[in-house]
């Protein structure tokens, strides 16, 4: 999705991606704060922070140069779609160093089910709100991810399905989208489907039932 809004907050200006982003991230948190276990929304926190951080201080890799002469322009800048990446991977790894703490039942696969999908579905649809797109791309956007997350969650599809069934269903709308499938968010969702499944064989691995 393209972003073409800028909000201020003060003396503080942000794409309208990132303000969709902010607002996903609490939005996630609550659901899983009042729906399952206060760990899992800690752990989400968790992951949510360390993300932030590696994303902003990821400009120190890709504009070493530019942070070292002027150190202010990490509170105005980030690594882009490279600090978006290691941001996720790094979060990833995070989560997985946690595993062992994690309680693999079916219960708590579903609540990291939730966490992947509602993360992109949320704000795929919030992104698609807070800017002025095309409207065909617009309209597939929310009502496909809307349907698909709406019978994912509420039917309870068995974890692997629901996230490759939700990837396949994102992966089909990015092609109507103006940057297509070559957009960061196809390769966050991929990312994430990568982490749902690795936690899910964790979890068979253990002792689980699929």
């Amino acid at each position: 999705m393209i972003n073409t809004e800028w909000y201020s907050i003060r003396t503080l200006t942000l794409p309208a991606t990132a303000v969709a982003l902010l607002i996903t991230f609490f939005i996630v948190w609550l659901i899983l704060r009042l729906q399952f276990s206060k760990k899992w929304s800690e752990l989400y926190s968790d992951a949510i922070f360390t993300f932030i951080i590696v994303w902003k201080l990821s400009l120190l890799v890709t504009d070493f140069k530019t942070v070292v002469n002027n150190p202010i322009t990490l509170l105005y800048f980030n690594g882009g779609t490279m600090g978006v990446l290691l941001g996720v991977i790094v979060a990833f790894l995070q989560i997985w160093r946690k595993r062992q703490s994690l309680q693999l039942e079916e219960q708590e696969m579903i609540a990291g089910n939730w966490a992947i999908i509602l993360t992109q579905s949320i704000y795929q649809m919030l992104a698609v709100l807070f800017n002025d797109n095309n409207t065909s791309s617009e309209v597939i956007t929310l009502a496909v991810l809307s349907v698909v997350t709406l019978v994912i969650l509420w039917r309870l599809i068995a974890v692997k399905q629901a996230l490759i069934l939700y990837t396949i269903s994102y992966l089909i709308v990015a092609i109507f989208q103006p940057l297509g499938i070559g957009q960061t968010a196809v390769a966050v969702s991929v990312i994430l489907l990568c982490l749902g499944l690795t936690i899910q064989h964790e979890r068979i691995n253990v002792g689980g039932k699929k």
